[in-house]
């Protein structure tokens, strides 16, 4: 783009040359504007600085440089919406209960071929693990608030709110906890870059980066910035804890989804439609408010004998000496001499109103990754067919966050307790350390979801049985159960049935009966075959 005083030489030279070649001067002025044109065009629409476009103007930043300098702000609005927004607090809510619900359960899985054991070896090994999981679960958290599975749960919401989640796994003596591993979820805004070390380089956020873009270790202020009221002094120092200790166990857990190649903090999952929220919420009030003066048929008298009324009542002050005018339901109002009133019907909310918020809905389910159904919890314009797709689009992210939330965080949990019950001796592993991932090895599963039509599900999985399509650990997975613990459970109650003289179901005959009343039901009906064996 030309600077000004360049503009007005080149001006100044077409002027010079069109006085004394008037032909040339306007040839030169024509090449000129072909050439801003030609300049105006390029390979991507979308990289035009044409008009229409001149105001988009977006930063060429990295991932820290666009993401650290508003994520305190990204990160506060975000809380406030998950407070006071009815939308966005749904949200949030339906994708916990989603993604963890009652908790992501594991289930032992050794490399029982790969550790030379024998089946009941490895079985005695895996039910062992799975007991002193059990038994560990209620002294999960530090503070002993929690159990695991609600610390995941809180942990995937300060995902969604927040961008990110820090988990301290730390080891406490304490003679009534059965082990010493415990968890301390601390909140984001405590990592954050102490005020004597603003000028280092390798610290961005809070966390300092090695040469590899790698997390060294994380400054952690010792109480939340917020409690500055009742925080005691010094509080506010900071403690720098490594990312990893000299025998390669992590010291923090950081979690958050990464978006961009070299981006340090998380970004909170409503950043991409906070204006949305807000704009959406501010339309909502404002309609309630319309609607609730629309709703206030009130009178107002005005005479020469509600002089002494009206002086008295109608001109109500506040503390600050300034005027308090209302309206309510039903209200009679006298006013002074000479006033008038001119009425309104605001017509709120009006027809457009439930279109334009399910247009806006629509916007955010889109860019939430979320089916419309979901976020506005409205089933109302869907069908079987339509329902079920939506839910299944939304059960596909749902697995892929339960996935990335088990092996990023459930599964070193696991390794850590494993490991502590392996050093106190009360599983046998000898060769734990040389083959620790053998032996840690675990399948995680998650809470199921109901069936939207249980007849059929229940019918497509006895044909994807039938055929090998999927297997009973896939079915009941889907359900969130443990297949062993089903399997052996089914043996008791049919041991059960057995000693009280109660009738075994078989499977086999069972299907057989069926198939045979089926028939039986056919040829009572009439839908036999004609003579020539063609069927009605």
């Amino acid at each position: 783009m030309k600077t000004p005083l360049t503009e007005k030489l080149s001006s100044g030279l077409d002027g010079l040359i069109s006085f004394f070649s008037p032909c040339a001067g306007l040839k030169r002025r024509m090449y000129r504007e072909a050439i801003k044109v030609t300049k105006s065009f390029s390979s991507y629409r979308g990289a035009s600085r044409d008009r229409l476009r001149s105001s988009w103007m977006p930063g060429g930043g990295s991932a820290d440089a666009d993401l650290l300098p508003e994520l305190k702000d990204i990160r506060e609005r975000s809380r406030d919406l998950n407070r006071n927004d009815a939308h966005a607090s749904g949200i949030t809510s339906t994708m916990t209960v989603n993604v963890v619900g009652s908790g992501i359960r594991p289930q032992s899985r050794i490399d029982r071929d790969e550790l030379g054991l024998g089946e009941e070896e490895a079985a005695k090994f895996q039910k062992d693990a799975e007991r002193v999981w059990k038994r560990w679960i209620p002294y999960a958290d530090a503070g002993r608030r929690m159990d695991f599975y609600e610390i995941q749960q809180l942990v995937d919401r300060q995902i969604l709110e927040n961008g990110e989640a820090l988990i301290v796994p730390m080891m406490i003596e304490d003679p009534s906890r059965p082990y010493r591993t415990a968890l301390q979820v601390i909140e984001s805004d405590r990592l954050d870059t102490p005020s004597d070390k603003r000028g280092d380089k390798s610290i961005r956020a809070g966390v300092r980066i090695g040469e590899k873009g790698e997390a060294v270790s994380y400054f952690i202020q010792k109480t939340h910035p917020g409690e500055s009221r009742i925080a005691k002094s010094g509080d506010k120092e900071f403690m720098e804890i490594p990312a990893f200790n000299e025998y390669g166990r992590r010291n923090v857990f950081h979690l958050y989804y990464v978006l961009r190649s070299g981006q340090t903090r998380g970004v909170p999952f409503f950043a991409p439609v906070l204006s949305y929220f807000k704009d959406l919420g501010e339309y909502a009030e404002a309609e309630l408010v319309a609607a609730r003066i629309a709703a206030c048929f009130s009178l107002f008298v005005t005479s020469e004998a509600s002089m002494d009324v009206s002086a008295g009542g109608v001109y109500e002050r506040n503390p600050s000496g300034q005027f308090i005018e209302s309206l309510e339901p039903g209200m009679i109002k006298h006013l002074m001499p000479g006033e008038s009133i001119t009425s309104f019907n605001p017509q709120r909310p009006g027809s457009s109103f439930e279109p334009f918020v399910d247009r806006i809905l629509k916007a955010i389910s889109a860019a939430l990754g979320l089916p419309y159904e979901l976020v506005a919890k409205d089933f109302s314009k869907t069908n079987y067919s339509s329902a079920r797709a939506a839910l299944l689009e939304a059960r596909r992210y749902f697995r892929m966050r339960q996935e990335w939330l088990a092996q990023k965080f459930c599964q070193p949990v696991w390794d850590m307790l494993l490991e502590e019950v392996y050093l106190k001796g009360e599983i046998s592993a000898e060769t734990f350390y040389e083959k620790r991932q053998r032996w840690t090895g675990a399948s995680w599963i998650a809470p199921g979801w109901e069936w939207v039509d249980p007849l059929k599900e229940a019918q497509a999985a006895e044909v994807g049985l039938r055929n090998g399509i999927v297997t009973y650990s896939d079915l009941y997975a889907q359900d969130g159960k443990d297949w062993e613990e089903c399997f052996e459970q089914r043996k008791r109650e049919q041991e059960k049935m057995k000693k009280l003289g109660l009738e075994v179901q078989d499977e086999n005959k069972a299907k057989e009966k069926q198939k045979n009343t089926g028939e039986e039901n056919e040829e009572d009906s009439g839908g036999g075959k004609k003579p020539n064996g063609n069927a009605d």
